[in-house]
């Protein structure tokens, strides 16, 4: 086989040409995470997983400590009130 297993139906494999150079060249991305679910590498920025399709919107709840979901309303773990809740009773 010639390494291109996604396209092996649609290419010719007869004009297909081989680079003298077979491992591609590793880019170090800066500012990068690793999906929490999968281990995928990803950017900061990612909303979403690129491999998975997990949510990225991580935090940590201020009670227990637990990394949660950032749109999330009640921590599953501990029940403390999140987001707009938790915005009000910083500003109070």
């Amino acid at each position: 086989m010639c390494g291109c297993m996604l396209m092996h139906a649609l290419m010719d494999h007869d004009q297909h040409q081989h680079s003298p150079q077979s491992a591609p060249t590793v880019v170090p991305v800066a500012n990068t995470t690793k999906c929490a679910h999968c281990g995928f590498p990803t950017q900061q920025n990612f909303s979403f997983c690129p491999n998975c399709g997990m949510s990225l919107n991580q935090t940590n709840c201020p009670a227990c400590g637990q990394k949660i979901e950032a749109a999330w309303s009640t921590c599953a773990y501990c029940g403390s009130p999140l987001g707009k809740e938790q915005a009000k009773s910083a500003h109070a």
